[in-house]
């Protein structure tokens, strides 16, 4: 196979080269466009390819030419957890810049994602403006909203992902199929950590003191609370709680099952963290945990250098390279014949 050539917009730590990459799928960046120090620093320690920096100010004619364009394009403008003003917000229009680029470059793939929230009724005039622009600027479109739990990681993680093609050239595409989950939260956690992760018995007053409390309801925990935070218990007999987080903003509580996890959310806006229950104590999940709940299980990525507070916002903020490379596959490892790219 061919080597796809790559350009990686908004590219984080450089979910679609690390995807590419697990996926087995031979590539060569190209080069990049990122502005955060953190993830340029972070990209850098982990691959090779030249930053155009701000999108905004790059001449595309000067781009080398590329197959696959990628795009995690900014998504607070559309989330939930942010302000959802769409395109009232100025991040909401960076897609223009993507279409900007593409339209000159005219890559033969593209690949972006955004949250759930994009597809919402509130920001219907944004998704439909975004669908009939690439359909304007000559690409044939699918999209779905994939969640990583159904794909192997045990995260609540929604995103939309569109698959653009260009007009003229084909491939057969079909969004990987749902999958029982069979790695749990307890798979990634690890058994020690440095006990600055852990909450003193000071904060866990406190947060008790503000209305957040651990009671039993139909022998499952129910945790009731008004903080932004994410919480986790391990039961007896090796039993595995997890939380709902679409509980929170309906009703400020967390539904705590046992079982599978199907709900975890990794870092949330603003620096907040997941919470597990250590060994009877409430500790934050680490930086590794984070990275493997995004997709990194075998610790795959040198974070070296960085905070742990530019560590929980690189993974809160980047692609889950797991499903990401499901999807890859999907585009350029079909096994039939008949439907490789051409």
């Amino acid at each position: 196979m061919k080597k796809i050539r790559l350009f990686e917009m908004f590219a984080g730590y450089g979910g679609a080269s690390f995807a590419l990459k697990k996926a087995g799928i031979p590539f060569d960046c190209v080069g990049y466009s990122e502005i955060d120090k953190f993830a340029i620093q972070c990209y850098n320690q982990n691959h090779n390819a030249k930053n155009y920096g701000d999108c905004t100010k790059i001449n595309p004619l000067e781009l080398p030419d590329f197959d696959l364009l990628t795009a995690g394009f900014p998504c607070q403008a559309f989330s939930v957890a942010g302000k959802g003003l769409g395109e009232l917000d100025t991040r909401g229009t960076l897609f223009n810049e993507i279409i900007r680029i593409a339209e000159v470059k005219k890559p033969k793939y593209m690949l972006l994602e955004n949250v759930k929230g994009l597809t919402t009724k509130k920001h219907k005039a944004t998704f439909e403006k975004i669908l009939s622009e690439l359909e304007r600027i000559g690409y044939n479109v699918k999209w779905k909203v994939l969640n990583s739990k159904e794909h192997s990681i045990p995260q609540n993680r929604e995103r939309v992902f569109f698959v653009c093609q260009k007009k003229g050239e084909y491939i057969n595409f079909n969004f990987p199929h749902k999958e029982e989950l069979k790695i749990f939260l307890k798979d990634i956690l690890e058994p020690e950590v440095d006990e600055k992760y852990f909450l003193s018995d000071k904060t866990v007053a406190t947060l008790i003191r503000h209305g957040n409390k651990i009671i039993n309801q139909d022998e499952n925990p129910l945790v009731s609370a008004t903080i932004h935070a994410n919480y986790f218990k391990m039961g007896g007999r090796d039993q595995q709680y997890c939380i709902d987080m679409s509980q929170v903003r309906r009703e400020h509580k967390l539904r705590v099952y046992d079982g599978i996890s199907k709900c975890l959310n990794t870092a949330q806006g603003g620096g907040h963290t997941p919470l597990t229950n250590h060994k009877g104590r409430l500790r934050r999940f680490t930086p590794t945990e984070c990275f493997r709940l995004m997709g990194f299980l075998d610790d795959n990525i040198n974070l070296d250098g960085l905070s742990n507070t530019q560590r929980y916002k690189l993974a809160g903020n980047g692609w889950d390279i797991n499903l990401v490379s499901k999807i890859f596959k999907k585009m350029f490892e079909d096994k039939n014949e008949n439907n490789k790219i051409k």
